[in-house]
């Protein structure tokens, strides 16, 4: 199939602003992330409100590198390692991503049926059906049917923003409360995360493939996925913001860890009713683990075909009969991904694998994509260097040793 051209003029917003930035920025915010934000608001009330909003330009200084190595190279991520540092090194990071991949796989899975068994549906086939979904979307849809389809899914996490405003919180409160930092131990740690988590490594690999994908080339492409990217960061930030306020003013959330949907739709029904609180947490959560699942199993499919050189970017367009071995690493890593969830392994112990990874590959991850960025991988007209550089180099330090510290945290806690 042909890819998908951007309307110039009828559709104009439903195309145009929407792609891979977009599209990775809203997978950013999946179940994981929410129930963090949650977390992050019971207990801490809007003490780490300043701190998403920090992290925006964090984010969009990351993902806006993959935008110029996509467009200026053609390649993607493990692709461009494989050219410039060895097949040794894009298989290396390739592995790590892969299994990275599985178990957020499994992280997304789990959080469409902690919703299915809230209304009363079996894990097994809530699972089950979600990987069926995934799977047919991708086997049966080019790559910007996909995206469009990704990022339908994803604004439903915009309920959080919703509900924010739905429980009326003080706008003085809020921002004296953004203003507090607190000394204990846990809040540090949950500092920590969030700051560690803002740059994923799956985020980096996809979006420079996806761009690849979309057969970005042109200075006038490049400055819209720029902005599309921009967008992205926002809005995803904004998600975040939504669910800790929301949960930050609730008068049912008790100053206490919230666990699971079930808990968070607990905290949220006094303002919006037991069975809307249900709805909105449902539609939010799945909505971002849909999403997220189409991100991380298309990252690595990619990410093994680049580095195996098979057929890699086009793979979207040409379907399973012209690109086998992309197709069958998608199908591996949904299917693996559900069968070791559907063992019964404990979705705490799987949140801190998939936390232990992040850390894992991050300084790989990180590191590949700053010495691409300011070396011969670009040309000298958009080579990252001078203040630039110095920022980016801080800002890489400062999120790699936060995410490794919190991995090890998590492994030995």
């Amino acid at each position: 199939a042909q890819p998908l051209q951007p309307k110039p003029v009828a559709g104009w917003i439903s195309w145009r602003l929407i792609g891979p930035g977009l599209l990775v920025c809203l997978a950013d915010t999946d179940a994981g992330c929410l129930i963090v934000a949650a977390q992050s608001g019971a207990r801490w009330g809007y003490s780490l409100l300043m701190l998403q909003i920090i992290l925006i330009p964090v984010l969009f200084l990351t993902q806006e590198l993959t935008v110029r190595l996509g467009v200026h190279s053609g390649e993607g991520h493990t692709a461009c390692i494989r050219r410039h540092f060895g097949a040794g090194w894009a298989w290396f990071a390739c592995i790590l991503l892969v299994f990275e991949c599985i178990c957020a796989m499994m992280s997304e899975m789990s959080g469409v049926a902690a919703v299915g068994e809230m209304f009363g549906f079996g894990r097994t086939s809530a699972t089950i059906t979600a990987a069926m979904i995934v799977a047919t979307v991708v086997l049966c849809c080019n790559y910007r049917q996909i995206e469009v389809i990704g990022v339908t899914l994803g604004l439903f996490e915009l309920v959080f923003v919703v509900t924010m405003f739905c429980f009326h919180p003080s706008p003085m409160e809020v921002f004296v409360g953004s203003l507090n930092f607190h000394s204990d131990a846990e809040y540090i740690k949950l500092v920590a995360a969030n700051i560690g988590a803002v740059i994923m490594p799956w985020m980096i690999y996809f979006q420079q493939s996806a761009v690849v994908a979309r057969h970005l080339t042109t200075p006038a492409q490049l400055a819209e996925e720029r902005a599309n990217t921009l967008v992205g960061s926002i809005l995803t930030q904004l998600v975040m913001i939504g669910t800790l306020v929301t949960l930050a003013a609730s008068p049912n959330k008790k100053d206490s860890d919230l666990d699971t949907v079930q808990d968070i739709a607990h905290a949220m029904s006094p303002v919006l009713g037991e069975q809307g609180a249900r709805i909105l947490v449902s539609l939010g959560f799945v909505g971002g683990s849909l999403c997220a699942a189409f991100v991380v199993s298309l990252a690595a499919a990619w990410a093994v075909c680049e580095a195996a050189q098979w057929d890699v970017a086009p793979s979207l367009h040409e379907g399973p009969t012209k690109a086998p071995h992309f197709y069958l690493c998608f199908l591996s890593v949904v299917g693996i991904g559900i069968a070791v969830l559907l063992t019964g392994i404990n979705i705490v112990t799987l949140n801190v694998l998939v936390e232990l990874l992040d850390g894992l590959l991050l300084p790989f991850a990180a590191g590949f994509l700053f010495f691409l960025a300011t070396g011969d991988a670009l040309p000298p007209d958009v080579r990252v260097c001078g203040w630039h550089k110095h920022l980016l180099a801080a800002v890489f330090t400062i999120c790699t040793m936060l995410s490794v510290s919190t991995a090890i945290y998590g492994l030995v806690a």
